[in-house]
């Protein structure tokens, strides 16, 4: 039997495909679960125009990224920490103290989408990235100094 998936299935193929399997696995697994609907004019035809709706909604998420990651660019965070005097911090700056410091700003970024290569545990500048969709993150200027006695 010929489908069309309707959704990514492993070792069968991505969403928007067509494939062939047997009349069984169509009947009893994919097509009650959702997975996937017989090939037909219509069918394709309103995969088709999914497909082109999902692709608009990306773009627009995608382009609105892009405008928080703008204005999250100018944002340059700015930590006191206490170290020893060779500049080792006791602890480092997380991605939670990152995030929260944004909070303070005004900006919702998760914790988890906050990444760095190294960890800062010594005084200086870093440059941390928020990783906001797929294919958009915006670099923000992370300072460490010792706290002003």
């Amino acid at each position: 039997m010929e489908l069309i998936l309707l959704q990514e299935v492993e070792k069968l193929g991505r969403r928007g495909a067509s494939v062939k399997v047997a009349d069984g696995y169509a009947r009893n697994y994919l097509i009650p679960r959702g997975l996937a609907v017989p090939v037909t004019d219509k069918n394709r035809a309103a995969l088709v125009a999914e497909l082109e709706r999902v692709a608009g909604s990306k773009k627009r998420l995608r382009d609105g990224a892009r405008e928080e990651a703008a204005r999250l660019a100018e944002v340059a965070l700015k930590f006191e920490k206490l170290c020893n005097e060779s500049g080792e911090l006791y602890g480092s700056v997380t991605a939670g103290e990152i995030a929260a410091a944004f909070a303070e700003r005004g900006f919702d970024v998760d914790r988890k989408l906050v990444s760095f290569d190294e960890p800062i545990s010594y005084i200086g500048i870093f440059t941390v990235r928020v990783k906001l969709v797929e294919g958009v993150e915006a670099p923000v200027s992370v300072t460490v100094v010792r706290p002003e006695e």
